[in-house]
C-alpha cells in the first residue's frame, strides 16, 4: 500500500513535472538500493556457438527467476554484470534449437565464462517456424517473444506486445483489450493460452480480448502459431497464441530473487507499477507477482481528445512442490480487477472486469526409459463484466433521434470455463519422440441485457436475452510423432480428433419460431499437419508444411440474437444460427532461411482455404432497438482465401550495431460476399537501427514503421479504406547502479494522425479508432 500512494503521488503530475518530481524520487529509490548491493557484484560471460563453431547471435541468455540477461551479439558473446553472489541457474534459449541450462556459483566481485552449444532441433511447441535454423536474432522474433524482448517493450497491454510480431496486428476498440488478429484469422480463430491453460474473453462485444487479463510485466515468453500447427495445444486453433508465466525453480534448496519496474508514459497520463519474487525453500517453490497501472484520454497527433480511461490491478501466484527427484505438483491462481474502461469503438463503456484463474498440474519427467514425460493439468478460469452507456450519446437527451430521451443500458455477462490435458512423450526403440494426449474444456457463457429510462425510470427491456446460457464442451485426442531421417531430414506429423456438443437452456420466442427450435448441436472433428525440413547447406534451411484444422462455431455466431457483432465495422444486429458448420482451415506453408555470422535472412509464404467459413448475409428480419441500422444480418457459412507471408532480414554491422527490417503481406477474399475479407491488414514493415554496447552498459533501439493505403475492404461489414502512414519509436536505456536499469524514449515521435486499418470506429461517428499521438515513457527496473 504505501509503494502505490508514493507512486500516485509521483505520478499525478503532467509530462512537464514527470522531470521536476520523477527523477529526483527515482534518484532515491536508486540510492536506497544502493544499499542492498554494497559489495561489488560478478559477471558472467561468454560465447554461444552452433555444433560446428560458427557463433550464434540473438540467444536469449538469462538467469532464471531474475531480470538479469543478455542477447548474444554478431560474434555469439554476452555479458551479465551486477550479479548478486549466489546460485543461479544460467539458461540460452532460442527457438528451432535445443535449450540448454547450466548451475553455476557466483561470488561478488568474480567473473565466471560459460560457453554453450546449442543443437538445432524441432520446436517442442509446434509453431510456424518448422525448426528455426541458424537465424539468430531474425528468427527469434518471427513466431516468438523472449523474456529479454518482453522485458525492454514499452507496452501497457498485451495486446500492444503482440503487435511486434510479423504478421500479427491487433484491433483497439478501447484503451486495452486490444484483440489479436494472426494472418486475417481473429477471435476464437485464434487459441489463446497461459501456461498451458484455454483463456477466452468476457464479453459478448470483444470488450476485451483473453490475454487483456494477463499483464504483460507477468509474462516471461510468449509463443505464436501462425497456421494449424498447434495441435497438441487445443481445440479449433486455426492459429494460436501461448503465454508462459515465470518458470519456477526446481533443484535448489535455497533461492530467492526478485525485481521491482514502475514507469509513466505521458499523453495518456499513465502510471505503471509491478513486482514479482522467486525462489525456492527445500522441497518448495514459488512465484508472486503483483501489478497496477491506469490511464486517462489521450490526444492523437492533431491533438484531438480519445477516451482512454482505465484500472486495472493484478495478483498471481505459483506453489511448486517437488515430491521426488523426477515429479513435482505445482498450484497456480490469480486475480485481476479491472474498471472504469472507456471503449470509443464500441456503443457501450465497461464499468468493470473480474478474473480469477486456478490451475493444478503435476508433472513427470526422466532421462530413461519408454515414458521421458508426463504431464497432468486441472483449471479453472472465471470472468464477470458489466457494461453500461454512462459517458454515451445514448445517455444523453436529443430531441432529433429516436427515442429522444435518454436512455440506460447494461448489460451483464459472464464466463466460466474448466478443463483439462494430459500429455506424454516417449522415446521408441527406433528413435521416434512420440506425443500422445488429450485435453477438455466446457465454456458456459451468460449474458442480459436491460434497458430503462433515465429521466423516470421507466422499465423498457429487460433480463433480455444476449448469451442464452450457452455452453459449449469439446473433448480432444491427439498424436504426434517426430523422425530424423538420415540424420539430417526432420519429419513430424500430427493427428487430433475433436468431440463437440454445444448447447443453450433458453432462447427468445423471436429466436425459437425464426431461427431453430433445435439448440443443440453435436460434431466430430478432425485435424493433422505434416511438416518437413530439410537443411540445404551448413546456412541455408527450407521447410515445408501442410495441415487442417477445424473450429467449431462460438456462442456469438450460434445463438446471437439480434446483437451488434465484433466481426464486423458497423453496429447493426446479428441473429446467431445454431446450425452452423465448424470452420475448415486448409493452409500450405514454406520457409527459406539464410543464417551467416553477420547476416540473417527469413521468408515464409502461405495459402489457405477456409471452407465453411463463418460469413454472414442481410435478412428481413426486424431490428430489436429503435437506434440500431434497419438490416438485421445473420451468420453463415461460406468459402474464403488468403495468401501472404514475411520476409526479414538482419545485418551485424559490428558486434554492436544492428541493421535489420521485416515485410508483410496478406491478401484474402470472403468468396461468399465476393468482396475482401475483413481486417486485411495493407503491405507494411518495419526498418530498425539497434546498438548494444558490449558491456551491457547501454543501448539504443530506433524503429520506423510504414504501412500503404489500404482501399480492399469488406463494404458488407461497414470497413472503410485507410492511408498509409509513418511512424517513428526510439528508446534508449542504460545501467545506472547495481542490478539497475533505466528506459526511456518517445513512441510516435513525429506525432502522426493515424488509425491501424484494424480498428473499430466509433459506432455514433463513424470514424476509425486513433491511435495516441506522441507518447514520452520513462520506466526503472531494479533487480534483487
Amino acid at each position: 500500500m504505501r509503494i502505490q500512494n508514493i507512486h500516485i503521488r509521483i505520478f499525478s503530475h503532467t509530462l512537464g513535472d514527470m522531470i521536476k518530481y520523477v527523477l529526483p524520487a527515482l534518484f532515491l529509490i536508486l540510492v536506497l538500493f544502493q544499499g542492498v548491493y554494497a559489495e561489488g557484484g560478478g559477471v558472467i560471460y561468454g560465447k554461444v556457438l552452433t555444433p560446428e563453431g560458427e557463433p550464434l547471435p540473438g540467444v536469449s541468455v538469462y538467469l532464471k527467476g531474475t531480470h538479469l540477461g543478455d542477447m548474444t551479439n554478431s560474434a555469439g558473446e554476452f555479458r551479465i554484470e551486477n550479479v548478486v553472489a549466489g546460485e543461479y541457474t544460467l539458461v540460452a534459449e532460442f527457438v528451432g534449437r535445443e535449450s540448454r541450462e547450466e548451475t553455476i556459483t557466483i561470488a561478488n566481485g568474480k567473473q565466471v565464462e560459460i560457453n554453450f552449444q546449442l543443437s538445432v532441433v524441432p520446436i517442442s511447441l509446434p509453431g510456424i517456424v518448422v525448426t528455426t535454423s541458424r537465424g539468430g536474432d531474425l528468427t527469434e522474433t518471427m513466431s516468438h517473444l523472449p523474456p529479454t524482448v518482453i522485458q525492454r517493450s514499452e507496452v501497457s497491454v498485451t495486446g500492444e506486445l503482440l503487435r511486434q510480431v510479423p504478421g500479427v496486428e491487433a484491433v483497439r476498440r478501447g484503451p486495452t483489450g486490444l484483440d489479436p488478429v494472426v494472418r486475417g484469422l481473429r477471435e476464437t480463430e485464434v487459441g489463446t493460452y497461459v501456461d498451458g491453460t484455454r483463456y477466452f474473453p468476457a464479453g459478448p462485444a470483444r470488450m476485451d480480448s483473453p490475454l487483456s487479463h494477463y499483464d504483460p510485466t507477468a509474462i516471461h515468453t510468449i509463443h505464436i502459431v501462425k497456421g494449424p500447427y498447434a495441435l497438441t495445444w487445443g481445440a479449433g486453433n486455426l492459429s494460436a497464441i501461448q503465454a508462459e508465466s515465470e518458470p519456477l525453480q526446481w533443484g535448489k534448496e535455497q533461492f530467492f530473487h526478485g525485481h521491482f519496474i514502475t514507469g509513466y508514459r505521458s499523453n495518456s497520463n499513465s502510471p505503471e507499477t509491478a513486482g514479482a519474487v522467486i525462489g525456492t525453500q527445500g522441497i518448495f517453490s514459488y512465484w508472486l507477482h503483483a501489478n497496477w497501472r491506469e490511464s486517462h484520454d489521450y490526444h492523437d497527433g492533431a491533438g484531438n481528445t480519445v477516451p482512454a480511461d482505465f484500472h486495472s490491478r493484478e495478483i498471481r501466484g505459483k506453489l511448486g512442490i517437488r515430491l521426488t527427484q523426477n515429479s513435482r505438483l505445482t498450484f497456480s491462481g490469480g486475480y485481476q480487477y479491472q474498471n472504469d474502461i472507456d471503449y470509443p469503438g464500441r456503443l457501450l463503456n465497461a464499468r468493470f472486469f473480474k478474473v480469477r484463474n486456478l490451475y493444478a498440474r503435476y508433472q513427470y519427467e526422466t532421462s530413461g526409459g519408454l515414458l521421458r514425460f508426463l504431464e497432468v493439468t486441472g483449471y479453472v478460469n472465471d470472468l464477470d463484466h458489466l457494461m453500461d452507456n454512462n459517458g454515451k450519446p445514448t445517455a444523453e437527451a436529443n430531441p432529433n433521434r429516436m427515442p429522444p430521451f435518454p436512455l440506460l443500458v447494461k448489460i451483464n455477462s459472464g464466463i466460466n470455463v474448466k478443463g483439462g490435458r494430459v500429455d506424454a512423450k516417449l522415446l521408441t526403440p527406433g528413435d521416434l519422440d512420440v506425443e500422445i494426449g488429450g485435453d477438455l474444456y466446457s465454456a458456459n457463457r451468460d449474458a442480459s441485457r436491460d434497458i430503462l429510462r433515465r429521466d423516470n425510470g421507466m422499465v423498457m427491456m429487460k433480463d433480455d436475452i444476449v448469451w442464452p446460457d450457452a455452453t459449449i464442451r469439446d473433448g480432444g485426442l491427439f498424436i504426434k510423432g517426430v523422425k530424423t531421417i538420415r540424420r539430417k531430414f526432420r519429419f513430424t506429423a500430427t493427428l487430433r480428433s475433436d468431440f463437440v456438443h454445444a448447447d443453450a437452456d433458453t432462447a427468445s420466442d423471436f429466436f425459437l419460431q425464426n431461427i431453430s427450435r433445435n439448440l443443440s448441436r453435436s460434431e466430430t472433428n478432425l485435424s493433422g499437419a505434416v511438416m518437413l525440413e530439410v537443411p540445404l547447406t551448413q546456412h541455408w534451411l527450407v521447410s515445408a508444411g501442410f495441415g487442417s484444422a477445424v473450429r467449431t462455431a462460438d456462442a456469438n455466431e450460434r445463438y446471437s440474437d439480434r446483437f451488434p457483432a465484433s466481426k464486423a465495422q458497423t453496429s447493426a444486429e446479428f441473429m446467431g444460427n445454431p446450425a452452423l458448420n465448424p470452420e475448415r482451415n486448409t493452409q500450405a506453408d514454406i520457409w527459406i532461411e539464410a543464417a551467416y555470422s553477420r547476416f540473417s535472412f527469413h521468408v515464409n509464404g502461405f495459402v489457405r482455404k477456409i471452407d465453411n467459413f463463418i460469413t454472414l448475409e442481410p435478412t428481413g428480419y426486424p431490428k430489436k432497438l429503435p437506434l440500431s441500422p434497419n438490416t438485421v444480418f445473420q451468420y453463415i457459412n461460406g468459402d474464403a482465401n488468403f495468401r501472404g507471408g514475411e520476409a526479414a532480414a538482419v545485418f551485424h554491422v559490428n558486434r554492436e550495431v544492428r541493421i535489420g527490417g521485416v515485410l508483410n503481406y496478406l491478401w484474402g477474399k470472403d468468396e461468399t460476399l465476393d468482396e475482401p475479407a475483413l481486417g486485411v491488414a495493407p503491405l507494411n514493415g518495419n526498418i530498425e537501427l539497434a546498438y548494444h554496447h558490449p558491456e551491457n552498459q547501454f543501448f539504443f533501439r530506433g524503429l520506423l514503421y510504414f504501412y500503404r493505403r489500404q482501399n480492399r475492404v469488406a463494404v458488407s461489414r461497414g470497413e472503410i479504406p485507410t492511408p498509409g502512414y509513418v511512424t517513428v519509436d526510439i528508446q534508449v536505456g542504460a545501467r545506472l547502479l547495481k542490478n539497475s536499469e533505466i528506459r526511456a524514449g518517445v513512441i510516435n515521435l513525429t506525432d502522426k494522425t493515424y488509425s491501424s486499418h484494424l480498428n473499430a470506429k466509433n459506432p455514433f461517428t463513424g470514424i476509425p479508432i486513433p491511435e495516441p499521438g506522441r507518447t514520452a515513457f520513462l520506466k526503472l527496473s531494479l533487480s534483487f
